[in-house]
């Protein structure tokens, strides 16, 4: 059904109460039909014609119209397009209740509507400080024509402007007939397609993106814990907002209703996830002044989805509700999601029904609001969690396709599904469905990166769940999305809610009660590290978020373009393209000057150009661009990855052996197997068992875009059996032999690079043997060695004993872990020994796993120096004891001093035969004590330090 609300061309008509007015005095009465707009339609205008409206005193309960052109109608109030201007008749049949018929003829003239504007253009940008003469005929205007400007109502046939917006133009026939026109004017620099600069949400929260970063508005009426929406112009200047109840203008005030003063309440709810959305509505070749409120009711509610019309141009600019809760459907899910069609300057809006799975897709075009289709796709919303939840559209690619994203929350399981949609047609197709895993938490929030490769979640938890939220990149498989998934943060005790992309390019999430939106600097990268995650993203000066976050068109919160530039392609040896943005779109920029940071450059009228780097690294490029208003010099840096060089895995192989060996040969970050496209491998190389045709791909840089990859073909034929035999053990600081078996294998590789049947294992791990037999037929089989422990013994390296004296000494073992000990040389098999012969001893400890350690140690004849010093002698001349005897033993270096008590030495001697006698110099000394100082060393232990003794002997007389 066509819904039309440019109220003051088409009136509509209540018959109702004519059934109250006597059928008899239909037939005594005279009906007349008026008609109005008798003109040529213009061609870009589908609802143009001329509009014939019945009598208002009319009784009849049918119509028969012939309008002279062969066109019929056969509704009260039709619209009908004359294709040619000339006279034409209309008949009218009337047909009363009673049966009775009236038949009334009019003779009208179709009149010419103005000739086309001449050199006409919708978008136009001057520089600043300059002006911009409008004029529809610059070459000649029509006889008698006159003017209306939008917006401020001049009547010149030129309009001299110097500030950006949106002019429109109506010229008027003498005949009545009109043609109408707009031009979007821009200034040069001037920030523009700002339509989602203003933010209104939450507990009277606001966001200001005019400005960067992003300045609190805290002045906003919307109090609401979900959906809400609003709409600025293409400069950021607010128009108006809605929680989905009221609508409130620019000056915060609450909208009226333009034929009844104060209005009814919206049918939105407060908790429904998307309450409200405004989407404009297009006028024919005029500027947008029109304005659709679409809302939806909770589910738990009514399940209504509504649209009332805010008419711009009243109540000064501030506007005014012309049209209030028209129902368009129920039952609806709290889901509505709306995108501009950026080729004929129209609107799609979706909806989904409750308890189906089918969608409503409406258009708004110049003709007014129509459902075009109404699709039945994907999984159905039967159940009140599944209503819920969050449809975001992406951002459209060239062709004016996107993607559409629906949460489906459980329990008891929660799910994203994804549709395609393309923009010129209004066609939505179904592309996957996608399980998140079970609820709680609960899927909330949802929206895309700027590419559409990246998709964000938001889940609420609940209970012991926390709160998550995750990124997936939708580029991999679809078996490696989820499966890929980056956890970007959780909570257990905050309640995460909806995401929503701003004109800044970064992505925001509400958090219930917080003083804070959290934001997502970088949505395109792929770490929690690289997308710049901020908990506390942007302050909302001391207002407090709660679940929900506008909806709005998606285009209006795209980020605008403008100078500087883009690259894509960032590899070695294969062209890196740049595409310059305009200064001022769509003012043409002069010249485009390169610097690729690299020793070369170019220069060029055209806004793309490509370059290859031969080498890897950082590179800082420049670009100075011009127009007719100004010159800018635009730096940025971009890091180009090294291509890795070509995989050759060779010819295509036809083996017979248990596997095949490939390597791709190549250095690189990220390396992938594939065969039937699945990934079977992540390493440089692989052993392939299965016949088939392999794919070997080796990446480098942060998206994996720089790659070499190569393919082979492998037949792979069963050889015979092969085994070493099982797992085995050995000792520590033992050996074991392993050999090949079986007599037909004659050539043998094992991993440690011996060619031999068997190798001598010495210390434990895994050995791989490669066999191959007379018929060129390969097999192998891996071996597991296990080390157990050895005793440990702790036997000293050396033992003493002195064999003239008859010494003997304990060699202890001082084993740990043993149950045995065995000494060879005496058979005992205690844990130590006595030996009085000097040699090698050996000793042998076995533990209980049966690993036996062997240590030796030698027993050497080494005999410590002895003395013996007299403490007393008597040199008296009776012949017994008159010298003073010392006695000593394996020593050397013998020496000894003798002194009186001053200190002076009365007797030396480096000879221990030497004997003193009891005198100084020939004097017998007198009887008394005396000191002396005895110094030798160890004659079998000559490493040691000279030993010095002190003591006294006493001289008796």
């Amino acid at each position: 059904m066509r819904l039309f609300y440019n109220t003051h061309r088409k009136i509509f008509y209540s018959f109702f109460f004519l059934l109250f007015l006597g059928t008899g005095l239909a037939n005594a009465q005279t009906f007349t039909f008026t008609y109005e707009d008798a003109c040529v339609p213009s061609p870009a205008c589908a609802e143009d014609g001329t509009s014939f409206k019945e009598d208002e005193n009319s009784t009849a309960t049918s119509w028969a119209w012939n309008f002279g052109d062969g066109g019929t109608g056969d509704v009260r109030n039709p619209l009908h397009s004359y294709k040619t201007a000339g006279p034409y008749t209309v008949t009218l049949i009337r047909t009363f209740a009673n049966g009775s018929q009236t038949t009334e003829s009019q003779q009208i003239n179709i009149g010419e509507v103005p000739p086309p504007f001449q050199q006409w253009k919708s978008d136009t940008t001057i520089c600043p400080n300059t002006s911009l003469v409008l004029d529809p005929y610059p070459n000649g205007a029509p006889e008698g024509a006159k003017y209306i400007w939008y917006p401020k109502g001049d009547t010149t046939q030129t309009l001299e402007v110097d500030s950006s917006g949106c002019y429109s133009v109506e010229v008027i026939m003498p005949n009545g007939c009109k043609l109408q026109d707009r031009v979007n004017v821009k200034i040069c620099m001037e920030p523009a397609n700002q339509e989602g600069a203003k933010w209104f949400f939450g507990g009277n929260a606001g966001l200001d993106f005019s400005s960067s970063p992003p300045a609190p508005i805290t002045d906003g009426k919307v109090n609401t814990p979900e959906g809400s929406s609003s709409i600025a112009n293409s400069k950021g200047v607010l128009q108006f907002y809605s929680d989905g109840i009221r609508i409130y203008n620019r000056d915060n005030e609450e909208m009226q209703c333009a034929f009844s003063g104060t209005c009814e309440p919206l049918k939105g709810s407060p908790s429904s996830t998307q309450s409200v959305l405004i989407v404009p509505q297009p006028t024919c070749k005029g500027c947008e002044y029109l304005f659709n409120v679409f809302t939806t009711t909770e589910i738990e509610g009514s399940k209504f989805l509504t649209k009332s019309v805010v008419d711009m141009r009243l109540n000064f600019g501030k506007g005014e509700i012309i049209e209030q809760n028209t129902t368009l459907q129920q039952p609806t899910t709290e889901r509505i999601a709306a995108v501009q069609n950026k080729r004929d300057s129209t609107y799609w809006v979706i909806s989904h029904d409750y308890g189906t799975n089918k969608f409503r897709i409406f258009h708004a075009t110049t003709g007014g609001l129509t459902e075009t289709s109404s699709p039945e796709l994907g999984m159905a919303h039967d159940s009140p969690n599944e209503g819920e939840g969050y449809m975001k559209f992406s951002a459209a690619d060239s062709t004016g396709a996107r993607q559409l994203a629906v949460i489906i929350p459980g329990p008891p399981t929660n799910y994203v599904e994804l549709f395609n949609f393309n923009d010129s047609t209004g066609v939505l197709t179904y592309n996957k469905t996608i399980d998140l895993g079970p609820a709680p938490p609960t899927a909330y929030g949802i929206e895309f990166s700027p590419s559409g490769e990246k998709m964000y979640v938001s889940f609420q938890g609940e209970g012991s769940s926390k709160s998550y939220l995750k990124q997936f990149d939708l580029t991999f498989s679809d078996s490696l999305i989820v499966e890929s998934a980056i956890v970007i943060d959780s909570s257990a005790t905050e309640k995460y809610g909806a995401l929503q992309i701003a004109p800044d390019g970064k992505i925001y999430m509400a958090i219930e009660g917080s003083d804070y939106l959290a934001s997502i600097g970088e949505p395109e990268r792929n770490s929690v590290s690289a997308i710049e995650y901020e908990k506390e993203g942007v302050n909302l000066g001391g207002k407090k978020s709660q679940l929900g976050l506008p909806s709005m068109v998606q285009d209006f919160t795209q980020e605008a373009s403008g100078p500087g530039f883009s690259a894509d392609g960032f590899c070695t040896n294969e062209p890196t393209n740049f595409e310059a943005g305009p200064i001022c779109d769509p003012l043409k920029d002069n010249m485009y000057i390169w610097d690729f940071g690299d020793g070369n450059g170019g220069s060029s009228q055209e806004a793309k150009i490509s370059h290859t780097y031969t080498q890897p690294g950082s590179y800082i490029v420049s670009l100075s661009q011009s127009n007719a208003c100004t010159s800018i010099v635009t730096k940025d840096t971009i890091v180009i990855y090294e291509t890795p060089p070509q995989i050759n895995l060779g010819p295509d192989k036809d083996t017979c052996g248990a596997y095949v060996p490939l390597d791709m040969g190549v250095n690189a970050e990220i390396y992938e197997w594939y065969n039937r496209g699945r990934i079977i491998g992540r390493s440089k190389t692989i052993r392939i068992t299965a016949t088939g045709r392999y794919l070997a791909v080796a990446y480098n840089g942060p998206d994996a875009d720089c790659f070499s990859i190569d393919t082979i073909e492998v037949t792979l034929r069963k050889p015979p059996p092969f085994s070493i035999g099982p797992d085995t053990t050995m000792c520590r600081d033992s050996s074991i032999l392993i050999t090949a078996p079986g007599l037909t294998w004659r050539e043998f590789l094992w991993n440690t690079g011996e060619d031999t049947r068997s190798i001598t294992v010495r210390q434990p791990g895994t050995y791989f043997v490669q066999v191959k037999n007379g018929n060129d037929c390969y097999n192998y089989d891996t071996l597991q060695v296990a080390e157990l422990p050895s005793p440990i013994l702790r036997l000293a390296p050396e033992y003493y004993i002195c064999v003239p004296d008859g010494g003997s000494t304990i060699l202890d073992a001082n084993g740990i872990g043993v149950i045995k000990y065995e000494w060879p040389h005496s058979n005992e098999t205690t844990q130590a020994v006595t030996v009085n012969k000097e040699g090698v001893y050996t000793v042998l400890a076995t533990n209980e796993e049966g690993c036996v350690a062997r240590q030796s140690t030698s027993v050497l004849d080494q005999c410590e120096p002895r003395f013996f010093i007299p403490d007393a002698f008597t040199p008296d001349g009776d012949g017994k004891n008159e010298n003073l005897d010392v006695f000593g033993a394996y020593y050397i270096n013998y020496s000894i001093r003798i002194y009186n008590r001053w200190g002076e030495v009365i007797y030396a001697t480096t000879s221990i035969e030497d004997k003193w006698d009891g005198t100084y110099k020939g004097v017998k000394v007198q009887p008394g004590v005396y000191p002396y100082v005895v110094s030798y060393e160890a004659q079998y232990f000559p490493e040691r330090n000279p030993v010095v003794l002190r003591g006294s002997v006493m001289v008796i007389r």
